[in-house]
């Protein structure tokens, strides 16, 4: 009793100090399972915390290897609540890439690590591929905590958390498959092709199964046959039997159920009328098996395991893994796509493994031990050395990366735009390729449904409410643009969100009265006649937004004095170096900028000559 209560305290206590520090978990969860387990015993002569006992132990909360059956479980759930995360829209343009990370990256990252720990170490060959392939998996479970304290460019982190919760189950698929091939050797009944065929029938009743109870959940529950104060607790019960199941029919195959169900309930037309609870509900789940996962395996290392890794060759390795062998996986695997030098660089170099790395490798290493396997004492340390190592550079030199090759973006960077209409869309649409985090909130279902048509992402709710912070996540929105066709609405949501913490500029379209007089205070969004009908009929007159790349700061003003002279509409202007973006006004008429940075605009292109910056004004002498 107390060693579970211990354990439930210790992580979370773990999880506020990282809060705190603003730190991945990981990172306090394994030293605290260090500190209770194999220190506890080295410095005390008995754990504080023991995971496992076998027959001849007087404590322990696992008996034999029913630890790594709750592991294995612990981690199909978190996989499951990274699947629903996954949401189609998000990839669109980007899908090609998250296939060959996951395909190519996965392979380079699998015989290039193979290679080091055959070479430098010393490892057979099967155990050096077995580390290998333990070792490609990144993990949600770390990804995300480090991309909630950076802010980079939207398609960056998207393929990041794509990749993260794709690669975990591929990553287990290889381990079992070498781990097949290690026993194939061992074992008198087991041959390669048998190792073969588990691997491509696991792979298969993975799919197959996740969309078969994907289905049948999704049917239960739009269908209301189970009631909503059962619907989280249900769902789980759904999930872990999913797994079960699934790994009945074929070994290891859990892992990939889960993931597509949660994928599959994920992208279902009207997930929203349930998708919400039910992630909040996972997602405190998920923090509470991340905390006694990361704490029970830790502590059941041992101190010899661990001065084992303590070595130059050890330590090679894992220079090896992190900065030959994932960088060149990405570089290969994102060659011809629209990622530039400095995005591969910063792919390259957040690349920490999770708990599906430290989970298997626990399994497996013990396993491969009771059968005496020479040197297999090394794959449970040699993991944990990995992700230790890849957690602690990527927690505290990820931000320093992303600034020095300048794929981040300024704190309160997101942008919360009410409105749906055609203007609204363009401008979202524009935002989100140049990398802001865009959410759009509106009550017209047909314009909700083309924005998601669109890879917009979109709230469907009254554009006055107060609790829109229950249905998105608002806490990096630093601008606020009410392009709403009521100038009541536009009124009340500028009053009600310029003074919220976090937020730069709060903007308008502007009204009636200020069209009509010609008089515009200072948060009036665009120009003189941008109304909301202006804005939307320019843009449905004009495809796409036009560019203008400054080459003399000092005529910007001329050249948005000659946009609205021609009835164009100025929208923003993106300063290339640090990538902010400042929101044209109606009474603006000077602008700051340097060279090549960017204007864009909805209207007629500006004349070749206009686009060298010279511009004639309303009495034709011409302005150099």
């Amino acid at each position: 009793m107390y060693e579970i209560g211990g354990l439930i305290i210790i992580g979370i206590l773990a999880q506020w100090l990282a809060w705190r520090l603003r730190v991945p978990a990981i990172l306090p969860l394994i030293i605290a399972g260090l500190l209770v387990g194999p220190f506890a015993e080295y410095y005390f002569g008995h754990r504080i915390i023991t995971p496992r006992f076998e027959s001849d132990s007087e404590s322990g909360l696992f008996p034999g290897n029913l630890l790594f059956g709750f592991v294995s479980l612990a981690i199909g759930l978190i996989l499951f609540e990274g699947g629903l995360t996954l949401k189609s829209r998000e990839i669109r343009g980007l899908g090609k890439s998250v296939l060959r990370l996951t395909t190519f990256g996965a392979l380079v990252t699998t015989v290039v690590a193979g290679l080091a720990a055959h070479y430098i170490i010393g490892l057979s060959w099967q155990l050096s591929f077995l580390f290998s392939t333990l070792i490609v998996v990144t993990g949600p479970t770390v990804i995300t905590p480090i991309l909630r304290q950076i802010n980079v460019k939207r398609q960056i982190a998207t393929i990041l958390k794509w990749e993260s919760i794709v690669i975990d189950p591929i990553g287990a698929f290889l381990a079992v498959l070498f781990y097949n091939f290690i026993m194939a050797y061992i074992k008198e009944e087991a041959t390669i092709q048998h190792a073969l065929i588990e691997f491509f029938r696991s792979g298969l009743a993975g799919i197959g199964l996740g969309v078969v109870f994907g289905f049948v959940l999704y049917q239960i529950i739009v269908r209301h046959l189970v009631p909503k104060y059962l619907l989280n607790v249900f769902t789980l019960a759904t999930v872990v039997g999913a797994f079960m199941f699934s790994n009945l029919i074929a070994e290891e195959s859990g892992l990939l159920t889960t993931v597509v169900m949660g994928a599959f309930v994920a992208n279902r037309d009207d997930e929203t009328a349930f998708l919400d609870d039910l992630l909040d509900f996972k997602e405190s789940l998920t923090l509470l098996l991340i905390s006694l996962l990361f704490i029970l395996l830790s502590a059941n290392m041992t101190v010899d395991q661990i001065q084992l890794v303590l070595s130059p060759q050890c330590l090679l390795v894992f220079l090896i893994i992190v900065f030959v062998a994932r960088p060149l996986g990405v570089f290969w695997s994102l060659a011809g796509s629209e990622f530039d030098w400095r995005d591969k660089a910063f792919i390259s170099w957040v690349g920490p493994r999770g708990i599906v790395a430290a989970g298997v490798a626990s399994l497996f290493g013990i396993e491969l031990e009771k059968h005496g396997i020479p040197m297999a004492e090394y794959i449970t340390p040699l993991v944990f050395l990995i992700v230790l190592g890849t957690v602690l550079l990527n927690a505290t030199l990820a931000g320093f990366i992303a600034r020095k090759l300048r794929v981040s973006l300024p704190e309160g960077s997101g942008i919360l735009i009410f409105g749906s209409g055609e203007g609204v869309r363009r401008l979202a649409t524009r935002l989100r390729e140049s990398g802001r985090e865009v959410t759009m909130v509106t009550a017209n279902p047909s314009e909700a449904e083309t924005s998601r048509e669109a890879n917009l992402n979109v709230v469907f709710t009254q554009v006055n409410t107060n609790d829109l912070d229950e249905k998105t996540d608002l806490t990096d929105i630093g601008y606020v643009l009410a392009m709403t066709g009521s100038d009541e609405d536009n009124a009340f949501l500028l009053n009600n969100y310029r003074r919220r913490e976090g937020i730069r500029g709060a903007y308008r379209l502007i009204n009636r009265r200020e069209t009509k007089q010609q008089r515009f205070s200072n948060d009036a969004l665009f120009g003189p006649y941008a109304s909301y009908l202006l804005t939307n009929r320019t843009a449905r007159q004009h495809e796409g937004i036009n560019v203008h790349t400054v080459v003399d700061p000092d005529n910007t003003a001329v050249v948005l004095e000659k946009l609205r002279q021609q009835k164009a509409i100025p929208l923003y202007l993106r300063c290339t170096a640090s990538g902010d973006i400042t929101f044209i006004t109606a009474p603006m008429t000077t602008l700051a900028s340097s060279v090549n940075d960017e204007l864009f605009y909805f209207g007629e292109r500006l004349s070749d000559s206009d686009e060298q910056e010279k511009v004639k004004t309303v009495d034709g002498e011409v302005i150099e």
